[in-house]
């Protein structure tokens, strides 16, 4: 093993990355890299000679074409003998799924989507895909292997509940995307993902506060406005705003004049890039979805509970337009879990049951869609990208709704 190695470097998160040459583009392209990755230098250049030994022939084979190729020399024979390599790799590769699918992710995913998402990606490969499929060689993953995986996630344990659908599909877009890379990469021949079945599950209805709880929780929170926490979270309860949407608004985001909250961004609470294993940090960035990005008219009861708010602050100095609306005492947004802290105590404290912050948004749709608010309307509010999804999800009240109408007409 050499004990120092040029391509093999410490990375800002502590571990090592090591690159490696595994192929050209075309006679006067650039060179093809990869990387391994490892938590130690002496772990890095074993995998990386491991990982340069099991593509030298190829590369090899490449460079010759390349240099014949220049000097207008015959290479048909040599390009045989590459495809004839390129077909034999597949039953050589030895590579497990675990070593391919945390290199995708570091060099693919984490460039491409937002911090949120890789957050997510993470969790969905360290928590699920590893423990259960990360030993298994990446050219012998097959249909029936991923279906026994999703038939895993989707039935209920005893340590362990059931995934719902729409999660279940998240992994498997995540595992079809990879191994179209693999093919790409000439690792793999096919998609295993392809006819794969997702059982499915009944939906569950959303968690939402009734008609006494909302009554309550306004009530607490109407006592207490003179806390920035209690009216923002009084804003969410009527509006349907997410906490992140909350926690990143800005006083530029609001138009008293036309009574109009523009929604622009969100803060969310993702891994950390250098730190400990399971540490978080906050990060400002944009919203959910591009149908996130909207505008949420404002209703004479919003109108009052901001314009008296910054009314209140002016009193106490000049408020600047890229300031946060509910801003912390460094004059920084205030964390999301600072709003979660605070909800569980009020609930408690009002004697509601246990409910999560979004059930805030929840609870302002049903509303909505039981007072007969256009389903388009509460869709466009909600930042949905179409109403299908909105009815989807709050039948519930739709039903309700349609229930009292049809009984004006029994006595007809």
């Amino acid at each position: 093993m050499k004990k120092h190695r040029k391509n093999v470097y410490k990375r800002s998160d502590h571990r090592y990355e090591g690159r490696y040459i595994t192929g050209y583009k075309g006679i006067h392209g650039k060179a093809i890299y990869r990387s391994i990755y490892a938590d130690t230098y002496r772990e890095a250049v074993a995998l990386l000679e491991e990982a340069e030994k099991s593509v030298s022939e190829k590369v090899a084979l490449e460079r010759l074409i390349r240099k014949q190729k220049r000097k207008n020399l015959p290479v048909e024979s040599l390009e045989r003998m590459a495809e004839s390599y390129s077909h034999n790799k597949f039953a050589q590769s030895s590579a497990t799924l675990r070593q391919c699918l945390v290199q995708w992710l570091e060099e693919s995913k984490k460039l491409t989507v937002k911090a949120s998402s890789y957050t997510r990606y993470c969790s969905i490969v360290y928590k699920h895909i590893l423990p259960q499929l990360g030993d298994c060689p990446v050219n012998e993953v097959t249909t029936k292997t991923v279906q026994d995986y999703i038939h895993y996630l989707s039935n209920d344990t005893k340590n362990r509940k059931g995934l719902a659908p729409a999660t279940i599909k998240i992994h498997l877009v995540l595992l079809s995307s990879f191994f179209e890379k693999m093919i790409e990469l000439e690792l793999v021949q096919n998609n295993p993902c392809k006819n794969i079945h997702i059982p499915p599950r009944q939906k569950k209805k959303p968690n939402y506060l009734k008609q006494s709880e909302y009554q309550k929780l306004e009530k607490v929170l109407e006592d207490k406005l003179y806390d920035k926490r209690a009216r923002a979270i009084l804003l969410a309860l009527k509006t349907g705003i997410r906490l992140g949407e909350l926690a990143a608004l800005r006083w530029a985001d609001i138009d008293l004049q036309s009574k109009t909250i523009h929604v622009r961004h969100s803060i969310q609470r993702v891994k950390a890039e250098a730190s400990e294993k399971n540490k978080t940090e906050v990060v400002f960035g944009q919203t959910k979805s591009a149908c996130s990005e909207r505008d949420i008219p404002m209703n004479d009861g919003i109108y009052r509970l901001l314009h008296a708010y910054q009314k209140s602050l002016k009193k106490s100095g000049v408020i600047a337009e890229e300031s946060f609306v509910f801003s912390n005492r460094q004059g920084s947004y205030l964390d999301p879990r600072a709003y979660q802290n605070y909800f569980s105590a009020l609930l408690k404290e009002a004697g509601i049951r246990c409910v999560n912050f979004h059930a805030l948004r929840h609870t302002f749709a049903t509303i909505a869609a039981s007072k007969n608010m256009q389903i388009s309307t509460l869709s466009r509010s909600l930042g949905h990208s179409n109403p299908s999804i909105t009815l989807q999800i709050y039948v519930h009240a739709i039903d309700e709704q349609d229930r009292i109408e049809m009984s004006k007409i029994e006595n007809l």
